[in-house]
């Protein structure tokens, strides 16, 4: 409670101080002869004042000239505007119209003037607010204004009674109107309507010529939209070829070979154990992801769990007024049956109401080949030869609403469920071979199901305190995981002794409750103050039951059996400080994160407790070291970080999973800490050079520990520590206008060291993405992944290369997008790993389906005026993923 009050506290004198500081409205502007909408931009951004105007007002031939210096907006503006023609009003909250002018000073003539007045409103008759209305005279501008919020305006100008007038009126999201208006000192104009301006094929090819990957100050950012990533693959899939990130087989996703990576979707992290987070990301439809934003040293505002940074999934967010809507679907042929997968999506707004929801469902069978050689100390040995079918079936369903109380304040609502089955069988053919040369051989049959599902609700307020970016939110999280697992398993030996037929089952239940509250104020443009406090209560109830069959019988093994009740709460609060001064960025901030945890073995009646405060320090320097458009730039980044044990690996248990392999659970593991150092060069068109060093005490990793009956025993243990150091270069190579090459390459080492133990490698890897574009809506697409022989923990990896191609068309105003693909296209992709210790070797191989053609369709439909997608913050994020 003492901390809870400190962060209040916190939270309120950063509130004092922010209103305290009004915001700063004189900014320096300097540029010679440069496009007109640019210099806006440029005024835009310094000064928090949102500009409005039409493209038919501001052509992109106009140009400006200015040299100001710490000068109010109102200067600048009317330094630059009427020297084209322009005019500006400023209207309350923030925002400044521009629209057009009159060429001479009409008003100074002999003619009195005169106003009219009408309204602008769109096909339903709802009023278009801050439209520009110019009266025109064949190819030039008498008069101009802006309209008001309610789309009502009044033209000042010289007007002749009965003389016939032309009115242009225009608007943002709308087609140009063009109005005759006959003026007498009684006319009533009819409100003038003006069209929604319908998507056209430019729009999408500028979409299209994204870069793959962008460069920003704390983070880069891959794009998917528009790109061919964007079709006919999944979220875990476009991660495997997206620059700097590795996935291994077991879905495990690191940045630059650091340590765990935390993922997030629209700022809600998910919480989920590893194996169930990539089966979940293999439900998530490339076609329904924008970009991602890889964050390898994240600040104070994010939660500290995760060693090895943040990967940043956001969704597509834009969408149509109306409905709009999306399907794709997947077929490939792979060995086994087929890949199937389907995806739709639908969106709808009613005035302040909006709508969304979106589904998926994917189904397969996969056929591996696995050897695991276990060679002993004494020169026994273990054979075995495994043939294995899974059959997968996810479905993921999600919706939700926005209400927009008012132009500041929004509430909305978000729920989920997501549900997989995993049923997998496994034949393994065994030879025993002892000290003395005698052999003994057996067959063992394995049938393991995993019945995950998680179900969500999040409820999230958000109130927007000024035009500059200052937020204030409340949010409020509720997650539910249930996970049904049994695994049956019967073994026959040459030796009757060795026969074995048991199963067990090991169910779990958790619960997350959490709340949250962040405040963002920018004291002035360029500064900015964070604060935010935050709690998370989690409950995990697993049972982990064996029996054994007696006398045609199944007879609990008490022994080998067990209920573990884990209780626990975090209270964290953060405070951040953001600003810039001319080429020169820089970022600290300090979160703090208390954790109690209540572990209570129920069955043996044992119970244990930690409580334990925390800091984690974070600080970002950037330097841009010239003016150009993408400037070169070095920048230096720390952090500390936290990595949490996953909830079910504190459990006391003992599971028996094959004749010769046990897992154990770890009640006495610790969190792992990282301290990370970052520093980054970035020149010429966007290539960048990494320097990374990363020192984790009480590393989290499997251990693999021979026993001397021959099993071994898996084991989630803390290592002493591990050290990695490395050098990373990322090249955007454009050999051609049509032909574009993402590179990406690593060097580095890393040592794991567990007590007296240590096994150290240095290792690289290099990936390509090609892209190829043609005429007529056509690419071709070339990924190659190769990564050298890496260590994790007590195990060494082979190496690996792979390459996917695939060739892509659009049709109908790119609607309608198809793609063919190959995977593995060498089959190449296998698993080869050497685990030692104690003298006794590990030889593990393994072979999936990697190998695959297939096709994938979408087809986007696309209705009305553009408006932002509402986006469902969540609360509850390290946690989930520790489900």
């Amino acid at each position: 409670m003492k901390f809870f009050r400190s962060s209040v506290f916190i939270l309120l004198m950063v509130f004092s101080v922010a209103v305290a500081n009004a915001q700063s409205k004189k900014i320096s502007v300097s540029a010679a002869d440069q496009p007109l909408k640019a210099v806006l931009e440029q005024v835009q951004m310094q000064s928090g004042y949102t500009i409005i105007y039409s493209d038919e007002v501001i052509g992109d031939s106009m140009k400006a000239t200015v040299n100001a210096r710490h000068q109010p907006v109102s200067i600048i503006l009317n330094t630059i505007l009427p020297q084209n023609g322009l005019l500006y009003r400023y209207r309350s909250k923030g925002m400044i119209i521009v629209g057009s002018a009159a060429p001479g000073n009409h008003a100074a003539g002999p003619v009195p003037v005169k106003d009219l007045e009408g309204i602008v409103v769109d096909a339903d008759q709802h009023p278009i607010p801050y439209a520009s209305v110019s009266l025109i005279n064949r190819d030039s501008t008498l008069a101009g204004t802006a309209g008001e919020r309610d789309g009502r305006f009044r033209i000042t100008y010289a007007f002749e009674d009965q003389k016939k007038y032309s009115i242009q009126v225009s608007s943002v999201g709308y087609r140009t109107g063009m109005f005759t208006v006959a003026f007498s000192d009684t006319v009533h104009l009819k409100p003038f309507v003006l069209e929604k301006e319908k998507s056209t094929l430019n729009t999408v090819t500028v979409v299209a010529s994204k870069p793959l990957m962008e460069r920003k100050a704390d983070r880069y950012i891959v794009n998917v939209e528009g790109t061919p990533l964007g079709d006919g693959n999944n979220a875990l899939e476009v991660l495997q070829k997206s620059p700097g990130i590795w996935v291994d087989a077991n879905g495990t996703i690191k940045i630059s070979g650091s340590g765990s990576v935390t993922i997030m979707i629209n700022d809600v992290i998910q919480r989920m154990s590893g194996q169930d987070l990539a089966e979940y990301l293999r439900t998530i439809r490339s076609e329904n992801i924008k970009k991602m934003e890889v964050i390898p040293n994240p600040p104070s505002e994010y939660e500290a769990s995760g060693t090895g940074g943040i990967v940043h999934i956001i969704l597509k967010k834009a969408r149509d007024e109306g409905f709009t809507g999306q399907a794709s679907a997947i077929f490939r042929q792979q060995k086994g049956k087929p890949y199937i997968a389907s995806g739709i999506s639908a969106q709808y707004k009613i005035k302040k109401l909006y709508f969304f929801g979106n589904g998926s469902f994917s189904k397969e069978q996969q056929i591996y080949y696995a050897r695991t050689v276990n060679r002993y100390e004494d020169n026994s040995s273990y054979d075995g030869i495994t043939d294995r079918i899974n059959n997968n079936r996810q479905n993921n369903l999600q919706g939700g609403m926005v209400y927009d109380i008012s132009e500041k304040q929004s509430l909305s609502f978000q729920g989920s469920t997501t549900g997989i089955r995993l049923l997998r069988n496994f034949k393994t053919g065994i030879t025993l071979k002892d000290s003395a040369g005698g052999i003994v051989t057996g067959n063992s049959v394995t049938g393991w199901s995993r019945i995950p599902r998680l179900t969500t609700g999040t409820l999230n307020y958000n109130y927007k305190l000024d035009t500059l970016g200052s937020v204030f939110k409340i949010l409020a999280d509720y997650v539910k995981g249930e996970k049904a697992e049994d695994m049956n398993i019967a073994s026959v030996y040459t030796d009757p002794l060795k026969d074995t037929l048991y199963r067990n089952s090991y169910p779990s239940s958790t619960e997350i409750y959490s709340g949250q509250m962040d405040y963002q104020k920018y004291l002035t443009v360029h500064t900015k103050l964070q604060a935010g406090v935050k709690y998370v209560a989690a409950r995990r109830d697993n049972t982990t039951a064996m029996e054994q069959m007696v006398d045609d019988s199944w007879v609990l093994n008490k022994a080998a059996s067990n209920r573990f009740i884990y209780n626990e709460n975090l209270l964290m609060g953060y405070t951040a400080m953001e600003s810039s001064v001319k080429q020169t960025s820089i970022k600290i901030g300090l979160r703090a994160e208390e954790t109690y945890m209540k572990g209570n073995n129920v069955t043996l009646g044992q119970q244990f407790s930690r409580k334990y405060l925390n800091l984690f320090p974070s600080a970002f320097l950037l330097q841009n070291l010239n003016k150009n458009p993408v400037p070169a730039s070095l920048s230096f980044s720390y952090s500390r970080r936290i990595r949490r044990p996953q909830f079910g690996d504190l459990n006391p248990f003992r599971l028996r999973i094959g004749d010769y392999t046990v897992v154990v659970g770890n009640p006495d593991l610790l969190p792992e800490y990282s301290n990370n150092f970052k520093l980054n060069y970035s020149f010429w068109k966007g290539y960048s050079v990494n320097l990374q060093y990363q020192r984790t005490n009480n590393i989290i990793a499997e251990f693999a520990n021979p026993q001397k009956d021959g099993v071994i025993e898996y084991q989630t243990r803390n290592f002493t520590y591990l050290t990695s150091y490395g050098a990373y270069i990322y090249a955007p190579v454009k050999l051609t206008k049509w032909w574009a090459v993402n590179a990406h390459a690593g060097l580095y080492h890393a040592a794991y060291v567990i007590n007296d133990f240590e096994i150290a490698q240095t290792s690289s890897y290099f990936n390509t993405y090609h892209t190829i574009t043609l005429k007529n809506n056509f690419d071709l697409t070339l990924f190659t992944m190769y990564s050298s022989p890496h260590v994790e923990g007590n195990t060494k990896s082979a190496s690996l290369f792979f390459a996917d191609i695939s060739a892509g068309k659009k049709f109908f105003d790119n609607k309608l997008r198809l793609r063919l693909t190959v995977t593995d296209v060498l089959n190449t992709f296998r698993e080869k790993s050497l685990t030692t210790y104690n003298g006794v070797q590990i030889d593990f191989y393994q072979k999936r389906p990697t190998r695959s053609a297939g096709i994938s369709v979408s087809y986007l439909l696309h209705a009305g005026k553009k408006i932002r997608d509402k986006k469902v913050e969540q609360s509850a994020e390290e946690e989930k993923n520790r489900i």
